[in-house]
């Protein structure tokens, strides 16, 4: 047998033995990457049914306790920044939608659209488009997350929500 022979001999079974490895575990960190995306997009789901429903308890376990985590609501002083300040806003929005006659106090969202997850390591992100039924019209409404893996759970450390305003309503 030549050297030549010898070679191809030797680096084909290493070749097809990488392969091999390759996508055996290749594979399983996809599963992983759609279990997580899946994982994110059911808390999104709880955080939209305990935001229709005033669940407070909800919404304070949700929120991350770092003293970073920022909420920005659609009003301009609406810039909310720790847990405890988080939590109180979205008490204070129960509270009030309960005294003007909504239904335990919650914000009545009608099914997110354009739901778009994405997740690296220990932080994971989502944007989607969603409507507030309101007794007087629906809003139409943008909402921003940012979740970080705190203990083992995932927290909300960011929410942004936004209402659209036409460019051609701009004081430019």
């Amino acid at each position: 047998m030549t050297n030549s022979s010898r070679s191809k001999f030797i680096i084909f079974p290493l070749i097809a033995t990488v392969c091999g490895f390759m996508l055996a575990f290749a594979a399983p960190q996809a599963v992983r990457a759609d279990a997580v995306d899946d994982e994110i997009k059911g808390l999104i789901m709880q955080f939209h049914n305990a935001s229709t429903t005033g669940d407070i308890d909800f919404m304070e376990f949700i929120t991350s306790r770092s003293p970073d985590a920022l909420a920005l609501g659609t009003d301009t002083p609406e810039v909310f920044v720790g847990h405890d300040a988080i939590v109180a806003w979205w008490q204070g929005i129960f509270d009030f939608l309960a005294s003007i006659g909504y239904e335990n106090g919650g914000l009545p969202v009608v099914s997110p659209v354009n739901l778009q997850v994405g997740h690296r390591g220990a932080v994971a992100w989502a944007a989607e488009q969603a409507v507030w039924h309101f007794a007087n019209g629906d809003v139409p409404f943008r909402l921003s997350l940012v979740f970080r893996k705190e203990h083992g759970n995932w927290k909300i450390i960011q929410q942004h929500f936004s209402i659209g305003v036409p460019n051609s309503e701009l004081p430019i």
